[in-house]
């Protein structure tokens, strides 16, 4: 829900996406991919900053750093308007969004430091987490069930996940928790025909060692998740579930659905979450809404439930995708490779593929489209 700072920067933010020439002209620029020396992966700063606001777990906290570099602008009466919000501001929203945007308007202000903020946060949280692969457990024919020695050894397999990065120790653990039933399909993964469990990371496993990430995803939640957890839980149950491939590709390189976590009479339930309606496997036999349950199996009490921050951090990200417009630009690109360069696990900080190959790749799909 949005406060007194993010109601005002979303009202503005709103005003400019009216303007008649913001297809030409975006009000704050272009975003692009920091580091890149030729990105043609655009998008317009301002609406990928409205969707950041829009969906943080934490809008207060993006509006105010929003806040800050828009009062670099070096335009005396926008930065007593910005000061005026953290004070008794007499104007409301609407009021104040006019006034900044006419004085922005009128004072060609440089805005480089807000353009700045949105590339940012598409470099770092966007493009992070739109993760078209990413380290998974290797598929397997037989053994669907947990290993008996590692319910035995709870200590040990949990080591072997979260220091060895163990991705075998990890699905068994996450079969332990949630039973050998995968929960959005509900096609099993032991016994006649069954399906093979992919073990979906929650939060890519690719972000563990990138500090930026680390740094935009403490901003984006609030604190809520710091780089600490992020490194502890990145391979652990708690950024952890066991599905059916085709609902994990969905989830994974489509960002069309999510998990969202909420406390009710003390203690955490999950629900299903569409995001992308026409991108969800058809595979899934949930509805939007639906309650997604977790620790059914006979470790439920033993193995930790999925992190609630770390599932509404990735509802989030994919929902911040999806309304900037980013997605469309990944999925031409993931339907233009297909045949090609995804043959093999691909995803930024990978073994496979350099970074700037991959983004060049992908810049290459936009100035196509």
């Amino acid at each position: 829900m949005a406060g007194h700072h993010s109601s005002h920067v979303l009202a503005l933010l709103s005003l400019m996406g009216k303007q008649e020439d913001v297809m030409d002209n975006p009000p704050l620029g272009i975003a692009r991919r920091i580091g890149a020396t030729t990105s043609t992966f655009d998008v317009p700063a301002h609406k990928l900053l409205q969707a950041v606001i829009e969906h943080s777990p934490s809008p207060e906290t993006i509006a105010r750093e929003f806040l800050v570099e828009l009062g670099k602008c070096e335009i005396v009466i926008v930065k007593e308007f910005v000061d005026a919000l953290d004070s008794d501001c007499p104007y409301g929203p609407d009021s104040w969004a006019a006034i900044v945007h006419q004085e922005l308007k009128h004072n060609a202000a440089d805005l480089t430091f807000v353009t700045d903020l949105g590339s940012h946060y598409l470099s770092h949280l966007v493009i992070a987490f739109r993760n078209p692969g990413g380290k998974k457990t290797p598929e397997v024919t037989t053994h669907h069930t947990p290993n008996i020695a590692r319910i035995e050894q709870f200590e040990t397999s949990l080591q072997d996940a979260t220091a060895n990065r163990s991705q075998s120790a990890l699905r068994d653990l996450v079969l332990l928790r949630d039973g050998s039933r995968c929960l959005v399909t509900r096609y099993a993964f032991a016994g006649t025909r069954p399906v093979t469990p992919r073990c979906a990371h929650i939060i890519p496993f690719s972000v563990h060692s990138k500090p930026l990430v680390h740094q935009a995803i403490e901003t984006f939640t609030g604190q809520k998740l710091t780089a600490e957890v992020i490194q502890h839980f990145i391979n652990h149950p708690a950024n952890a579930i066991n599905i059916e491939i085709n609902a994990h590709d969905s989830m994974d390189q489509k960002l069309a659905w999510g998990i969202e976590a909420r406390s009710a009479n003390h203690k955490w339930i999950y629900h299903f979450r569409v995001v992308r309606p026409t991108h969800v496997s058809p595979t899934i036999s949930l509805d939007d809404g639906d309650e997604i349950e977790f620790g059914k199996g006979n470790g439920g009490n033993t193995v930790q439930l999925p992190d609630p921050h770390i599932c509404n951090l990735h509802l989030a990200v994919a929902r911040v995708v999806a309304a900037s417009g980013a997605a469309d630009v990944f999925d031409k690109y993931l339907e233009d490779d297909e045949d090609d360069i995804m043959q093999v696990p691909v995803y930024f900080d990978g073994p496979f593929v350099a970074d700037d190959v991959l983004m060049r790749r992908l810049e290459g799909s936009v100035l196509s489209m």
